[in-house]
């Protein structure tokens, strides 16, 4: 990969926008250092759909359908990424087959991060949609700790991965944290009992479910 980085790599800086929904796309990256934001605006609402750190790769969709971009993107911290044009992407997909696999498997996690959030997104309730995807980046990105499970997320970037507005948002973070349920610090989200977590959610589902027949 640092062969590569010396022919195709680029440096920008923090705060960097990469691309821009709907404009035309004519290059791919792979992210070599950093950490990058994808997103969309649905609405009013600035959803994030994925934050991407190194190895992971993004615009792909722009030159293999060669249609626009269909989310923004943009560097959280100083990256280095390698910027690779279709004809480049398709010899390096050719030529090296453990690239191709790593790609295949970004892919699958990717539907299977997808289908996770059609599920939240699925449930009615705010609270039911914070719950889940509290739980749902607790999984894959928790720490332990003395105080409970670590989740390094924002209420911002929780509200727009969730679809909802920050204001609403805030207030659901709220009564949890009133509750004992969550520790809420300026970028991170302290889970004190993950089971507990659940069982809100698995009452506020079975609440949708039987609501109209009890």
């Amino acid at each position: 990969m640092q062969n590569l980085y010396s022919k195709f790599g680029k440096s920008m800086p923090a705060g960097t926008v990469i691309f821009n929904e709907d404009e035309p796309g004519y290059d791919m990256f792979i992210l070599h250092e950093g950490r990058v934001r994808i997103f969309k605006k649905v609405r009013s609402v600035e959803t994030t759909l994925a934050e991407l750190g190194k190895g992971d790769f993004f615009g792909e969709m722009a030159i293999l359908e060669k249609s626009p971009r269909s989310a923004s993107a943009v560097a959280i911290t100083d990256i280095k990424v390698l910027v690779l044009d279709e004809k480049t992407f398709e010899l390096l997909l050719k030529s090296t087959p453990e690239v191709a696999f790593k790609m295949m498997k970004k892919m699958a996690e990717r539907l299977r991060y997808a289908d996770e959030r059609i599920e939240t997104l699925l449930f009615k309730d705010a609270t039911s949609k914070v719950v889940d995807m509290i739980s749902n980046v607790a999984k894959k990105n928790g720490v332990e700790s003395g105080k409970g499970v670590v989740v390094n997320i924002s209420a911002t970037d929780l509200a727009g991965r969730v679809g909802l507005d920050v204001d609403k948002t805030k207030r659901v973070l709220d009564i949890l944290v009133e509750r004992k349920f969550l520790k809420v610090e300026e970028d991170r989200i302290i889970i004190r009992n993950p089971k507990k977590l659940l069982k809100i959610l698995n009452y506020i589902e079975l609440k949708e479910q039987l609501g109209d027949i009890i």
